[in-house]
């Protein structure tokens, strides 16, 4: 009787602690569910503007972040909904934008706009911006300067009014000259303008355009205060002023149009004339960079179009044309002179579709030194498809790096219809190891890319094509002018004449 006594009072006291516990696990106050923390909403530091009727509150990069799925942005201003866009809820980190014209029901007013998330559990997150809507106030200014006699009309600030640069007087830009969106900034044949100071950059923002046309006779140039007039001697000292940068819209968008540009002396501590995100209605061609400090031309992302480039002597260890960052676009006539080892083109990421190219390295330029450098470097995740290209005097004319040697053996990268002659490596054919698929005296070559290592004849580092092996670029890309010869500046069009410069600095005449 005593066991079951104790049995009985063991069970009793079990199932009272079962209720106990059962209770306690049930109680919302002592055993919460998960919490998470709302979403943040960053607008890459923006937090007031001061825009006019028309002119766009622009955040090109928007960044929601959650601690779970991120469902839904709403944007309001003063309680009218602008924008109520969805998402999957699949991530906890959404990366976006957001683009907003001003109507004029705007003007005179102050607006908070407000960016609210919500996340799966339904928590929200906002983050708002102080809109200011007047008559714009000019943030530039121009004033008359004279330095050691000679007279400039100097631009410092963001210029955001319509402005034209001509060449009525001598320009000077300081520091960093920005141009400001929904402006159009206008420089015609035949002006001069000078960066007084070595870290001078323009910069053309996203959603502003320029109209920059010289001409073949009368092209714009862009150089460095020492050798503007009355400055005494002049120098030719690579990098001596920054260097321009256009920042567009992707896509078809345009940025304007620019024609026969010169830039003397740039890249002191950037790219000498960097596109960043620019798309392919911006009209670019005839261009010229001369001894640059830093990369010449740098396209990073976008679908912009270039042609009639021209990079003459860029500096050792750089590339005189490069691309980067998912860059899908084509170029066609463009021509790099070196006197340095570097590489003269270089595609890290993106896809570049390029014909009627023209490649002399120093061992070409300068008879007293031997061939270096690389002519065509693709690298990282880049692609290149090239087509008409003439390479001489250097190291390697073609090598494919780290992970291009992919696009080698899926058939997304190859030269053809090429001829390389006169350079270091591989008997002077040129061709890089990684590049064997392409060169004719490689066991690895496959006839069907119709390259040639037979020697033309090349004069002032220009001038020089061949029909023996070409193929019609018209075919290739709807962009390329339908011309069939190998290289980028034939005998009967030298479309370098009048505003490029020689090696040595005189004028292409």
């Amino acid at each position: 009787m005593t066991s079951f006594v104790k049995y009985i009072s063991r069970f009793l006291l079990f199932a009272l602690l079962t209720v106990f516990i059962s209770c306690e696990l049930n109680d919302d106050e002592d055993f919460p569910g998960p919490e998470y923390d709302n979403p943040v909403v960053n607008l890459d530091g923006t937090t007031s503007l001061e825009l006019g009727v028309s002119q766009f509150i622009n955040i090109p990069e928007l960044t929601i972040a959650g601690s779970v799925g991120i469902t839904r942005l709403v944007v309001s201003a003063n309680g009218d909904i602008l924008e109520d866009r969805q998402f999957d809820g699949s991530t906890g980190t959404v990366e976006s934008s957001f683009r907003f014209r001003i109507p004029e029901a705007w003007f005179g007013t102050t607006r908070d706009v407000v960016f609210t998330a919500t996340d799966t559990q339904g928590n929200t997150g906002a983050s708002s911006l102080s809109v200011t809507v007047s008559d714009i106030t000019p943030q530039y200014v121009i004033e008359e300067v004279t330095l050691n006699g000679q007279n400039f009309s100097r631009i410092t600030g963001t210029i955001n009014f319509n402005e034209t640069l001509d060449s009525s007087v001598l320009w000077l830009i300081s520091g960093e000259v920005n141009v400001s969106q929904q402006t159009t900034l206008t420089i015609t044949e035949g002006t001069q303008i000078f960066a007084e100071t070595e870290d001078t950059r323009l910069n053309i923002e996203q959603l502003a355009l320029v109209d920059w046309q010289g001409t073949a006779s009368d092209p714009i140039v862009f150089d460095a205060i020492a050798n503007a007039p009355g400055q005494g001697e002049g120098s030719d000292d690579r990098g001596q002023w920054s260097g321009i940068q256009i920042e567009g819209a992707g896509g078809t968008d345009s940025s304007g149009t620019i024609r026969y540009i010169r830039l003397m002396f740039p890249g002191s501590d950037d790219d000498s004339f960097q596109f960043t995100n620019v798309g392919n209605s911006t009209v670019v061609e005839y261009i010229q960079i001369y001894r640059n400090g830093d990369n010449g031309f740098r396209i990073n992302e976008g679908t912009v179009n270039l042609r009639y480039l021209v990079s003459t002597n860029p500096v050792e260890d750089e590339a005189g044309i490069r691309w980067d960052d998912l860059w899908m676009g084509a170029g066609q006539f463009w021509v790099v002179n070196m006197l340095e080892d570097g590489d003269g083109i270089q595609g890290r990421d993106g896809t570049g579709v390029l014909s009627n190219i023209t490649v002399t390295g120093v061992g070409f330029n300068d008879p007293s030194e031997d061939p270096d450098g690389t002519a065509i470097l693709i690298r990282n995740l880049g692609n290149a498809t090239i087509y008409n290209a003439l390479v001489t005097g250097v190291d390697r004319s073609l090598r494919f790096r780290d992970e291009a040697l992919q696009g080698v053996a899926f058939g997304t990268s190859f030269m053809a219809n090429s001829i390389s002659f006169g350079n270091d490596e591989d008997d002077g054919t040129g061709f890089h190891s990684s590049a064997d698929f392409f060169n004719p005296t490689s066991s690895d070559y496959n006839p069907i890319f119709n390259n040639s290592v037979d020697p033309i004849t090349i004069t002032d580092s220009y001038l020089g094509t061949s029909t023996d092996n070409s193929t019609a670029a018209g075919v290739l890309d709807p962009f390329f002018e339908d011309v069939n010869y190998v290289g980028a500046v034939p005998a009967d069009n030298d479309w370098t004449v009048g505003w490029c410069l020689n090696l040595d600095g005189s004028l292409r005449e």
